[in-house]
């Protein structure tokens, strides 16, 4: 995308990031949950996408510790899907993360086991940026909720 601004990350930006959610309702439709992510969006150092001045994606990272982070909440208004943002923005941060002593990067998403489609394309898209699936455990988020650990070390 030309038009593609990407900003260094900053804090302090869930009420911005929550209207993005909202854009996609398949990934982020429980509003109990929307709003826990919004809050901790606050607490984390967020990258963003913009398109004519116009927030378009975000990616929150949360550091567990010096060699490991996390990407913890992420999205991208559904009008900017398969337009190369998400990938934008993941290549931003791992540039950033080289640039310092993280060596491993994870991300928490529903398992396979879910059947859910729209889960499938998120772990395709991790897959293609390199990311590999670690384990899938089936009570980290509660009964019918599977969560899949994907890694990646830079």
């Amino acid at each position: 995308m030309e038009d593609l601004e990407l900003k260094a990350p900053a804090r302090g930006l869930g009420k911005q990031c929550k209207a993005i959610l909202r854009t996609v309702p398949d990934w982020f439709g429980r509003e109990d949950a929307l709003l826990c992510y919004a809050r901790e969006i606050d607490e984390l150092d967020t990258y963003t996408a913009w398109c004519e001045n116009k927030l378009v994606g975000f990616f929150s990272v949360n550091y567990h510790n010096e060699h490991t982070a996390e990407l913890h909440v992420l999205a991208v208004s559904a009008d900017y899907h398969r337009k190369g943002v998400g990938r934008a923005l993941y290549l931003a941060i791992e540039s950033d993360l080289k640039a310092g002593a993280v060596k491993f990067v994870q991300v928490k998403t529903l398992g396979e086991s879910a059947g859910d489609t729209n889960y499938e394309k998120t772990r395709q898209f991790y897959m293609a940026l390199g990311f590999y699936p670690l384990e899938e455990i089936t009570d980290f988020w509660g009964e019918g909720t599977p969560c899949l650990f994907m890694v990646k070390s830079i």
